[in-house]
């Protein structure tokens, strides 16, 4: 098959699919229409583009035709192109289908955005092959980056701990491109004889994407630590979503439920039984975290988060300022009277 349009929202992913379809020793001719604001601009590219595919190869065995970042495809609604524009994509579609390319010509088209049920979209579909990598809802998006990330790891002679390659995507996000910066950052860390990713790896050396939302373990890792600054410097990410103060509640509250259960099992000598099926870095982390309380202190925290969850739901306000009370009280050290 020569003709390929490849469409989805992460150029790197679609950018990649393409890269898959360059001949080897094959002329390339790219028309980039990522500055094609206008129709004169459009029509000018979608000229272009028309000539380098009826045009055969001379100097060279094998040719490629690359039209990329091409904006203006039909969209629906008020967002597609101008209509001039609309009726020369359909006729360029109707001719790619009724001349189709030789074996050692190739046509890709790559961009954003196109309505499958398009006159163009349907004639591409019969002339060759449409590949569409669609956003999805935020889990599926997330669940999608977890499988492409280890894959790229995977490239690169790496593979996640358990657990390890949600948290990466949680930090990074679903952007491909950002996804594999990161990748290659933590190769660098690691250094040629590791090629296992922790939890730990990630915390020392991942950044945190653009636009990703900040992640609630880091109020529960903080507390973990004891360590108030850190503590009050993760809350405050997020006092300015709605219902904050619940929410910040019931993750601390199960938290510490959680750190009592195997506080209470490691007193007793039932650890590999509390701990059985959790992630091993999760185990590695919150034993960490047990150093740091009595198993009285640990209770008397779970308690005033569960009585503070009940407070804020029915409270109007002043919500942010119990929290934060309820954080100092928490972090702060035992005097000898026993636990605050």
């Amino acid at each position: 098959m020569s003709l390929h349009v490849i469409i989805g929202e992460d150029d790197f992913l679609v950018s990649e699919t393409a890269k898959k379809h360059l001949l080897p020793e094959a002329e390339l001719d790219v028309i980039d229409s990522v500055n094609a604001t206008n129709a004169d601009l459009q029509l000018a590219d979608l000229q272009r583009v028309r000539e380098s595919y009826l045009t055969p190869p001379f100097l060279y065995p094998a040719k490629v035709t690359w039209w990329k970042n091409v904006g203006f495809l039909p969209q629906g609604g008020k967002t597609g192109p101008a209509e001039e524009v609309k009726e020369r994509l359909e006729k360029f579609a109707v001719e790619m289908a009724e001349k189709p390319l030789p074996d050692n010509q190739v046509f890709l088209l790559t961009g954003k955005k196109l309505l499958k049920t398009s006159v163009f979209a349907k004639k591409v579909q019969t002339a060759g092959e449409l590949v569409t990598f669609e956003a999805g809802k935020p889990w599926e998006q997330a669940k999608n980056a977890v499988v492409r990330v280890m894959d790229l790891a995977a490239d690169m002679n790496l593979k996640f701990e358990s657990g390890a390659a949600e948290i990466f995507v949680a930090r990074v996000g679903v952007d491909s491109r950002s996804l594999m910066s990161e990748l290659a950052k933590m190769r660098d860390f690691l250094g040629p004889s590791a090629h296992t990713i922790t939890a730990a790896d990630i915390a020392e050396v991942t950044s945190q994407g653009v636009g990703v939302e900040p992640e609630i373990w880091a109020i529960t890792d903080a507390l973990g630590e004891r360590n108030l600054e850190k503590t009050m410097a993760a809350v405050a990410r997020f006092e300015r979503e709605n219902g904050f103060a619940v929410l910040v509640t019931t993750v601390v509250e199960k938290f510490f439920r959680q750190l009592v259960e195997l506080k209470d099992a490691a007193e007793r000598g039932k650890t590999s039984l509390a701990t059985e099926g959790m992630a091993p870095f999760m185990v590695k982390k919150n034993m960490g975290f047990l150093r740091n309380w009595s198993l009285l202190e640990l209770r008397v925290a779970r308690k005033r988060f569960l009585d503070l969850r009940e407070k804020v739901v029915s409270s109007s306000g002043s919500a942010d300022v119990l929290v934060a009370a309820a954080i100092v009280r928490t972090c702060m050290r035992p005097t000898r009277g026993g636990a605050r």
